[in-house]
Formats: C-alpha cells, sequence, structure tokens
C-alpha cells in the first residue's frame, strides 16, 4: 500500500513538473488563459527586444510577431541573449536570429519575423494584434509606431542610455508619447535622440547600452503587460498615461503623469 502511495506521489509530480508554466500558475489569481490568446507584436529586435521576447516566451504567450530590418553586429553581444559572434560575422538579420532560437527554445510559442522599417508598414496592419512593444532606439520610428497604434491596441513604450530606462504605456484615451514633445522637440527630431530625451552627437548617434538596465526596462514592460491582459490584474497600479524613469545609479524610480495634450496630432486623427 505505501509502495502505491509513493508511486501516486511520484506520478502527480511528474504530471506538475511536466508543465512549464506551472510555477505561474500557483500564483493567487493568475490566468493563463489571456497570455496563451495573446498576439503580440514586438518592434525593435535589439537589447530590449531580445529581452521583452525571451520575458513572453518564458510566460507562454500565444503569438508573437517581431518587426526590424536591421543586422547583428558584435557590439549587440554583451546584452542580446539570442543573438551569437556567428550572426555578426554572417550579418544575419536580428529578428530572424531571435525567432529562430526562441522558437528553439520556447515552442509552445509561435514566432515570426518582418524584415521592415515601422514606417513601411500597412496601418490596418496593427489591428490583428493585441498590443505592441516598443523597443525602438529613435524616436521618429516610436512616435510612428505611437500614432499608428493609439485608438486600435495598447502600446507598451520602453528605451534605455546607460543606466537610466523609460517605460511608457499607451491605451487610447489616455495620453501618449507625442503628448509629452515640446516644440523644441519638433524642431530637433532630424537628430538622433536617446530613448530617455537625451540629445546624443549626431556624428556617433551610437547610445550608451547597459546589460542591467536593458533587463530591467524589458521586464517592467512585460509586466504592464500583464496588467493589461489579465482581469485580475486590471485594478492594480499601471503605467498607462504614465511615464516611469529608472535610475540604476540611484536605484531609484520616479513615475510621472503624462497629460494629454489637446493638441496632439495624434488624437486629431
Amino acid at each position: 500500500m505505501g509502495e502505491i502511495k509513493k508511486f501516486q506521489r511520484l506520478h502527480i509530480s511528474m504530471e506538475i513538473d511536466s508543465d512549464p508554466f506551472d510555477r505561474q500558475k500557483r500564483i493567487p489569481s493568475w490566468e493563463q488563459g489571456p497570455i496563451t490568446d495573446a498576439n503580440v507584436l514586438v518592434v525593435g529586435a535589439g537589447a530590449l527586444g531580445n529581452e521583452v521576447v525571451k520575458s513572453l516566451c518564458q510566460l507562454g504567450v500565444g503569438k508573437i510577431t517581431l518587426v526590424d530590418y536591421d543586422i547583428v553586429v558584435k557590439a549587440n553581444l554583451n546584452r542580446c541573449l539570442f543573438f551569437t559572434p556567428e550572426d555578426a560575422e554572417n550579418k544575419m538579420l536580428k529578428a530572424e536570429a531571435i525567432a529562430e532560437r526562441a522558437q528553439k527554445q520556447y515552442p509552445e510559442t509561435k514566432i515570426s519575423y518582418i524584415i521592415r522599417k515601422v514606417e513601411e508598414l500597412k496601418e490596418e496592419f496593427y489591428s490583428e494584434f493585441d498590443c505592441a512593444f516598443s523597443c525602438l532606439d529613435n524616436l521618429n520610428a516610436r512616435l510612428h509606431l505611437n500614432a499608428q497604434c493609439y485608438g486600435k491596441i495598447p502600446l507598451i513604450d520602453g528605451g534605455t542610455t546607460g543606466f537610466l530606462g523609460k517605460v511608457q504605456v499607451v491605451k487610447s484615451p489616455s495620453s501618449c508619447i507625442e503628448c509629452a514633445m515640446s516644440k523644441n522637440d519638433y524642431k530637433l527630431l532630424w537628430q538622433k535622440y536617446s530613448c530617455v530625451g537625451e540629445v546624443l552627437d549626431f556624428i556617433d548617434p551610437k547610445m550608451p547600452a547597459l546589460s542591467t538596465t536593458n533587463s530591467i526596462i524589458a521586464a517592467l514592460q512585460v509586466n504592464e503587460f500583464l496588467k493589461l491582459r489579465m482581469d485580475s490584474l486590471k485594478n492594480e497600479n499601471n503605467l498607462v498615461g504614465k511615464y516611469l524613469l529608472f535610475d540604476g545609479r540611484k536605484n531609484g524610480f520616479r513615475i510621472f503623469e503624462v497629460q494629454k495634450r489637446k493638441e496632439c496630432p495624434v488624437h486629431l486623427l
């Protein structure tokens, strides 16, 4: 009799451990269905894109579509977990590299990719998705994505430079990314900006980057996704219409309300 009970306990334990999502399902009021059913767009396949895709796959998100047109270089390798030195040598496309490695490691998630600039996507394309992640490194592309997603799907924007990072969530009728733009910002759009608004040298537009900051900001972005998807979390504090600033040097977080600007061109569309 004792051997039978021991076998039963072992069988139950094996069943539990065979579910890759068992531990998160143990969180009170956890809802796996809305996560599994989600169809997510990730724009930008750099450091943030790597981390966001990893976390979405680990949660069990059903479908992910990656959009990026850039290739892997050696300077990406210190903060992009899906890239290899061979990818840089072979000039592999970032989106293709992430999709290939993530699909192999996380077969429960269907991952596809599109090799285009975000500005080249058709307007109706965005309505296919439940949520979009902005993992971009320039203001022009970020504003374009913001305008295309507004009124269609929630947009979770992230950006980093060195020890600094930001997260902003846009969901109509909230304020949007462009609401925080000043007249001076519009004048300087031709310049390369960092994700947290610092003007960079036009001659050398590469941004300072740190793997720890990227991991933290991507995790915060995906955490906001959970709040948007699960009914049990919808009443929790979220970043819709807000701007979170992270400072890794001071271990500090600050959250600002972003006022909806009446003359914002996104809301006038």
